[in-house]
């Protein structure tokens, strides 16, 4: 069995970050505590981490772009299909649903994070960006604020799902490939493509770490 290389490590330090503050931000938002002000930074990263993995999926690693995994809706409807035969095409990188996944959660969770902006408690909190809108907007972006968590647990709890019966019924090691980078395929024969040789380039990562790092920057300057 062979291993190879597929997630380097600025797509899986940028997953876990998100698993991380994503856990925070509902702990936070959904707590009778005064953690308003903990709730606002941990927004600030999630959304530059979110930035630089979104500009890393144009100028990354191979299986790290757009590009090479998201393929459409009916790319994702015949893998289900195959899914349901019970003879799935395997892929190194995202399979076609998994890209599909990908792509609603980053713009659900850039919703949510764009929505928190404009927001505020209403008594000591407000948003960077509230006070460039109505007051009628701003509620308007809060309820949308309030109510997307729901949402969006709901599409994480069915990520993890669709990681676990990979893992338990497909035998497919995503966790351990999402921790290590790597994945274990019998020949090129057996995944849905030849293995690419994956090379973390150089200013990929420094553009998407610096445009990130300089929105963090930014938000964090800003009073709330």
């Amino acid at each position: 069995m062979k291993s190879t290389l597929v997630w380097d490590w600025p797509v899986r330090i940028s997953h876990w970050l998100m698993v991380l503050l994503f856990t925070g931000l509902i702990v936070t938002g959904k707590s009778d505590g005064d953690y308003i002000q903990y709730h606002f930074y941990m927004g600030y990263g999630l959304s530059a981490v979110i930035i630089a993995r979104v500009l890393y999926g144009f100028y990354g690693s191979y299986y790290a772009r757009f590009s090479q995994f998201v393929k459409g809706p009916k790319a994702a409807f015949r893998f289900a299909m195959s899914l349901l035969s019970g003879r799935p095409k395997k892929y190194l990188g995202h399979n076609p649903i998994g890209a599909l996944m990908v792509v609603v959660l980053l713009l659900a969770l850039s919703v949510q994070w764009g929505t928190g902006l404009f927001t505020s408690d209403e008594v000591f909190w407000f948003g960077p960006f509230n006070s460039l809108i109505s007051e009628d907007l701003a509620s308007q972006l809060a309820s949308i604020h309030h109510f997307l968590p729901n949402v969006l647990l709901g599409l994480v709890a069915v990520h993890v799902l669709a990681v676990l019966y990979h893992e338990l019924c497909l035998k497919e090691r995503l966790i351990e490939a999402m921790i290590l980078g790597r994945k274990k395929h019998h020949t090129a024969t057996s995944i849905e493509a030849a293995p690419v040789e994956v090379k973390t380039p150089r200013w990929g990562v420094i553009f998407s770490l610096l445009m990130g790092l300089s929105w963090l920057a930014a938000l964090w300057l800003a009073p709330i």
